[in-house]
């Protein structure tokens, strides 16, 4: 059987919108390796230029810290990857991982709200996820504290932008 007049069109036109949606889940699901010697991590990105930085902050009750900032931004910076990592010079933890990894959210989450908040871990590494949101961003934050030092990933998105590879990032994130 074979269509004739709209419905013909109707049909192409479906056709279309299916493969303009997989040509965009396609696009969207497209990630970059992205490896910090330094960092001893590894990482998938969403494809965009990753960019980095690094800055001493002062830790409570004396000394510093340097924090090791790489993200990638999309959307017009609506959509924000990152991985962070900073080295403390004693063990943070004080024998409970757990209870350095609620305060590092604590801080992470003052003025927002949190959402969701679970225990995980990656390869024995203690971890926490959780999900926060302000006025403005909806986000998605991993920590995980290895002896003296705390990665955390971080996905932020506009309500307007709603981040699309979560997932996909959150997941390929190895220690090495």
């Amino acid at each position: 059987m074979f269509l004739k007049g709209k419905n013909m069109v109707k049909f192409h036109a479906k056709i279309a919108f299916a493969l303009l949606l997989l040509s965009g889940v396609a696009a969207a699901q497209r990630m970059q390796p992205y490896t910090s010697t330094d960092g001893r991590f590894t990482i998938n990105f969403p494809q965009a230029e990753v960019k980095q930085n690094s800055q001493t902050t002062p830790i409570n009750g004396g000394g510093s810290t340097t924090l090791h900032q790489f993200w990638v931004e999309l959307a017009d910076g609506n959509v924000s990857y990152m991985v962070i990592y900073n080295d403390y010079s004693g063990d943070p933890s004080n024998g409970d991982p757990q209870s350095a990894l609620a305060a590092t959210r604590d801080a992470a989450v003052n003025g927002k709200t949190l959402l969701s908040d679970i225990v995980i871990s990656l390869n024995g590494v203690p971890g926490r996820e959780f999900t926060a949101k302000d006025n403005t961003f909806n986000y998605t934050v991993r920590q995980f504290l290895q002896g003296n030092r705390l990665y955390q990933l971080m996905v932020a998105s506009s309500s307007d932008h709603p981040a699309t590879q979560i997932s996909d990032f959150m997941s390929s994130f190895r220690i090495h």
